[in-house]
């Protein structure tokens, strides 16, 4: 092939742009805008991580090269979060490659660097790793902006299939998802944070004003109740990105590389096969932990197929086995009952998986008159109740409280050497919309 450069093979490609084609699309890009996207990730200078390493050996992987990495485009240089096959971490930002595959939105194709005189002189064509074929394909943002590039690379000219290139833009838009999951956990754990500050100021606060106690009580309530609905709400939230957003990028790479593997020789299946069974893997274990956080079928269903549900999760990921039984005549509660219970459900099941040395419980949920009943029962070393205080046992404990309080409702635990019972009565309805009230 005469040319350095290709674009006829692949359906997105872009040739490498002319100077003023860079600066016309440079002048588009709204760079501040761009580098403040960038900088609200917090990410660059920071250590590797499995995440993006295992989508880098993916890349170089799938399109058969020797070098790869993920780069990220600061105002003066170009950062590597993560690269297979090259040293360097950083370099200057100057135009051609990752500089240049920021100025479009499709895969930047270069088929012989050394070709081109623009590029013969850029640091990874002139000097280690002396690269010849390059692949990039931007990283997109939901809000649009450019951030970075996934690319692979050779030290000879090459070229890619069309499998390929799919492979590598459906890469990136995994990569983004990536970038969004860690910005959105970093937010989540400050927010844990915060929350563990504001208790412990209350907590203190409460037994500076003894004389107050009756007030402060109130209000402690409700600032708990606002803490458990923001926690609820985060769960949910995290739980429906996962299973929308990243759950179906991993769906379309997982249709990818079986049309790459329909498409390829026979030789290659077996790789292909991997390359699809890491995906799937990948895709399980989002789906268990979007699961686990909040039950896709808790909302439309009720609380009975939600508890199923996450028995079946914590199984998987502990192998906790877990059987469960609700009443057919309990009915629908709702739904800030049924959360209440779903959560006190967790928080039991938590502390048998690390503490009861047991590896069955049971859960089984009835009304008894006005009331629904929820009782979590295990078989192992039990607590130590030597008081009858179960106040004493932490934070899980209270937290389990706080969320029964509104309701009207309480906990009881009998713990012994032959396991556990925790105890969760409610009123199934509130007098007056009461509950209704203290929850709005």
């Amino acid at each position: 092939m005469s040319e350095w450069w290709t674009s006829r093979r692949y359906e997105n490609a872009t040739r490498f742009p002319s100077e003023a084609e860079m600066m016309n699309a440079a002048a588009r890009i709204h760079e501040g805008e761009r580098i403040a996207e960038l900088r609200h990730y917090r990410i660059l200078d920071t250590p590797a991580e499995d995440a993006f390493d295992d989508l880098t050996k993916l890349a170089a992987y799938i399109c058969g090269m020797p070098v790869s990495w993920v780069s990220l485009v600061d105002s003066a240089r170009i950062w590597f979060k993560s690269k297979v096959g090259m040293a360097a971490s950083q370099i200057p930002r100057i135009d051609g490659f990752c500089s240049s595959a920021i100025l479009n939105e499709s895969l930047l194709v270069v088929h012989d660097a050394a070709a081109n005189e623009r590029l013969a002189s850029h640091p990874l064509v002139a000097s280690d790793p002396k690269l010849r074929f390059y692949a990039g394909a931007p990283l997109i943002t939901p809000r649009g902006h450019r951030v970075g590039t996934i690319c692979v690379a050779d030290r000879a000219p090459r070229d890619l299939n069309a499998g390929q290139a799919a492979a590598l833009e459906s890469l990136a838009r995994t990569v983004v998802a990536q970038l969004e999951i860690r910005s959105s956990a970093a937010k989540y754990r400050e927010a844990r944070e915060t929350i563990v500050e504001l208790q412990a100021r209350a907590e203190i606060e409460s037994r500076e004003r003894e004389a107050q106690l009756k007030s402060s009580e109130k209000a402690w309530q409700i600032l708990a109740g606002r803490v458990i609905r923001a926690q609820d709400d985060e769960r949910r939230r995290i739980a429906r990105e996962l299973r929308d957003s990243t759950g179906q990028v991993l769906a379309a790479l997982s249709v990818n590389i079986r049309q790459m593997q329909k498409e390829g020789s026979p030789g290659d299946s077996s790789q292909f096969e991997e390359c699809r069974e890491l995906a799937a893997t990948a895709s399980a274990e989002i789906r268990n932990l979007s699961y686990l956080l909040h039950p896709p079928l808790m909302d439309e269903l009720g609380l009975a197929a939600g508890l199923s549900l996450y028995a079946q999760g914590i199984e998987k990921r502990c192998g906790l086995k877990v059987h469960v039984e609700v009443a057919a005549d309990l009915g629908r509660l709702d739904a800030n009952r049924e959360v209440a219970l779903l959560r006190i459900v967790q928080e039991s099941l938590g502390h048998i998986h690390r503490h009861s040395g047991c590896a069955t419980a049971s859960v089984r949920i009835f009304g008894l008159g006005k009331n629904a009943v929820l009782e979590v029962r295990d078989q192992g070393r039990g607590l130590p109740i030597a008081s009858g205080d179960i106040k004493a046992l932490g934070v899980g404990i209270r937290s389990m409280q706080e969320r029964l309080r509104p309701f009207g409702g309480n906990l009881q635990i009998e713990s012994n050497e032959t396991g556990t019972i925790v105890r969760a009565v409610l009123p199934r309805h509130s007098s007056l919309g009461l509950a209704a009230a203290k929850t709005a």
